[in-house]
């Protein structure tokens, strides 16, 4: 096997699974809490993000590179062809990455946009949950009703998606009434004080995958530790 070969896969394990081994802990710290938790959604999706950065970065580029000649090349350790195979393709390669790099930061944006109104809360009973959000909506005077997944009040306020195996919650807000949706996240955050915490099942899967990805992305680390130097 190519010691470049080599290099390469042990930097991929360590930065695509450091950032999803510490997204995972944090996960299993959140479920694992005594009282509900409240994120909102763009601030859950950067969390999802940051937990992938790894791939989609590090991973995203090796997909790229890998698509190219000049870096087959340097994995052989062939450097006067991957000089000359640079300087054949570094505009197709250069045009490729623009293009992977667009793409993603457009539907990174388009996902924030979306997720503008909408909360995500963890370790809690989803029927817990649409029992907190009936009183919240009753205190403000405006009684609501659930048809499916969504909740109305004389017109459409929000979607309710229920992950009941992971004990977790999603609202997204489809009224126009931002001011509405603004003293509902207030009153929700103050109502979950009072709300006992789910016994999240979803944490010892989540631990379990944090300490699994942690301890390849170290053994990974740690082969990458012995390359550099014994060269």
């Amino acid at each position: 096997m190519s010691p470049h070969f080599t290099l390469v896969v042990c930097l991929c394990g360590v930065f695509c699974l450091t950032p999803l081994s510490l997204y995972l802990f944090w996960a299993a710290i959140v479920t694992r809490r005594t009282s509900p938790t409240i994120v909102s959604g763009q601030w859950d999706f950067v969390g999802v993000i940051l937990g992938l950065s790894g791939f989609i970065l590090f991973g995203g580029g090796l997909v790229l590179s890998l698509l190219q000649s000049n870096f087959r090349y340097w994995m052989r350790g062939n450097f006067e062809s991957l000089r000359a195979a640079w300087a054949q393709e570094k505009t197709s390669w250069l045009l490729l990455a623009a293009v992977y790099a667009f793409s993603v930061i457009g539907i990174v944006a388009l996902t924030l946009a979306s997720r503008r109104r909408s909360l995500v809360v963890y370790n809690i009973e989803p029927a817990a949950f649409e029992a907190t959000i009936v009183e919240v909506f009753e205190h403000l005077g405006q009684p609501i009703e659930r048809r499916g997944n969504l909740w109305v009040s004389g017109g459409p306020l929000f979607e309710l998606d229920r992950f009941d195996s992971g004990q977790t919650v999603t609202l997204r807000w489809v009224a126009a009434d931002g001011l509405l949706f603004v003293e509902v996240e207030r009153l929700l955050r103050e109502a979950m004080i009072n709300v006992a915490g789910a016994d999240s099942h979803a944490t010892r899967w989540l631990m379990a995958c944090a300490g699994g990805t942690g301890f390849w992305a170290g053994c990974c680390l740690g082969l990458l530790l012995v390359y550099v130097f014994s060269r």
